[in-house]
């Protein structure tokens, strides 16, 4: 009878293992996500939900969405930074120069080392975020240069893809008496 017993038990076994592994994707072994579609509404379709919402449509910008998904968890949802690590983008004169290649440096490298700010010391590290499309660099920054009392120009793409072009070669973040440099 055990001799009977023991092929029954392997396979219930096998199968409850081959269950509770599919359930977690062990190594994308059973299913793939990499390729499932992402709905992304177009902008006016953003704006009329955040106006019928009570939210103005700047919060519903996609370079609004942008720097919520990335850049908020640093600099705060309304750009205040944290004190001694993350400077604040309110107010910001990087955010605002009119030079934009050194915002769009920033974003592209990285940023190391101590700076000062409105008589503050920050020291915090800046990682680059080179992957995201001159596109969503060009929103985040518009969307931060007009935020928060900041009163700066747009950011275009092309002004993005003009800055990553000339600084391809680059191999690590940007420190503060580099950043000050022109272009």
């Amino acid at each position: 009878m055990k001799n009977k017993l023991l092929p029954f038990s392997l396979i219930i076994t096998s199968f409850t293992i081959l269950l509770l592994t599919s359930g977690c994707n062990v190594q994308g072994l059973f299913t793939k996500y990499d390729d499932d579609p992402v709905y992304t509404a177009p902008y006016s379709q953003i704006a009329a939900n955040a106006t019928a919402s009570g939210t103005d449509a700047a919060s519903a910008s996609p370079g609004a969405q942008v720097f919520t998904s990335i850049c908020s968890s640093c600099h705060q949802a309304k750009g205040q930074g944290v004190p001694g690590t993350y400077p604040p983008l309110a107010g910001s004169a990087i955010a605002q120069d009119a030079d934009a290649t050194k915002p769009i440096r920033l974003i592209l490298h990285g940023f190391k080392g101590q700076i000062e700010r409105n008589g503050k010391t920050y020291n915090g590290v800046m990682s680059s975020w080179k992957q995201l499309s001159d596109q969503e660099i060009a929103d985040a920054l518009t969307y931060v240069r007009s935020s928060w009392g900041n009163s700066a120009g747009a950011v275009t793409p092309d002004e993005v893809k003009s800055v990553r072009d000339k600084t391809t070669g680059r191999a690590g973040a940007y420190e503060e008496a580099e950043l000050q440099q022109a272009l």
